[in-house]
């Protein structure tokens, strides 16, 4: 894809920083999503089809442009243009440990021939990676789904997403959850295997059911895998609830106890 000139490009960023900057009551409305990407005309697409499905944008061109707008604005969800000649997941990392971003949906839209930056990202702790082409359909109804996005109005939804489970509590579009009253750290992946849990509490997940859930582009992740982050998820959550609440069962998966139990 055609990359503009340098003038060119800082013309664009602060034109997009300025409309950002900018947003009217109505534009406030509707999510905010930073696209970190060095190439104005992808940005300009980008943008566009976000609009075209309620969503507005802003434009940065490295990972503190991110921050400072994270710190300016009501930032709901950020977008890295994975090129051959950069290093997304260096950004990503650093995304994953600033205080204002941490709790980010963070999408990797990974170009042809930087498919190699795919395992970086996800140990970077990338929530979702598409590889380019890709049909924006896709990338929309994620950013709906994990936003809580009205498909008709575009708006957020009013109230928070969440799940419960017994002194579990999980508010899936701010990504916070507590435990016996407690907030607890989770990981990307960690937070998705106990979304997928929550959602089928008591049901005996499979190794194989769970990849899908937390790795669903990645067909080189295998039953290890799965085992370390469980194990992982599982003392997180008994630090503050003090008993294990995830049962193994053998040859099978893993299960979220019946709150009973």
């Amino acid at each position: 894809m055609f990359r503009k000139p340098g003038n060119w490009f800082n013309e664009e960023v602060g034109e997009a920083k300025s409309r950002a900057a900018c947003r009217n009551a109505s534009d406030a409305m509707k999510p905010l999503i930073v696209i970190c990407s060095d190439d104005a005309e992808f940005y300009l697409i980008l943008s566009h089809v976000l609009a075209v499905d309620g969503f507005t944008s802003a434009l940065a061109s490295n990972v503190n442009e991110m921050l400072e707008l994270a710190t300016e604005l009501a930032v709901h969800a950020l977008l890295l243009d994975c090129q051959p000649d950069n290093q997304m997941a260096e950004s990503c990392g650093r995304l994953r440990q600033d205080a204002r971003t941490s709790a980010l949906p963070v999408v990797a839209l990974i170009a042809p021939g930087a498919e190699s930056q795919h395992i970086a990202l996800l140990k970077s702790g990338i929530d979702e990676a598409f590889v380019r082409p890709l049909a924006p359909a896709k990338l929309l109804d994620y950013l709906r789904s994990r936003l809580g996005v009205d498909r008709h109005s575009g708006s957020r939804l009013e109230t928070a997403l969440s799940l419960n489970h017994g002194d579990i509590e999980m508010q899936i579009d701010s990504h916070h959850v507590r435990c016996n009253g407690r907030e607890i750290e989770l990981g990307p992946i960690e937070f998705k295997l106990l979304r997928h849990m929550l959602e089928n509490p008591g049901k005996v997940l499979s190794r194989e059911e769970l990849i899908g859930a937390a790795w669903p582009n990645n067909v080189h992740v295998g039953p290890r895998t799965v085992d370390v982050h469980i194990s992982r998820l599982r003392r997180s959550i008994k630090l503050s609830s003090h008993r294990d609440v995830i049962r193994t069962v053998r040859l099978g998966g893993y299960a979220l106890q019946d709150r009973t139990a």
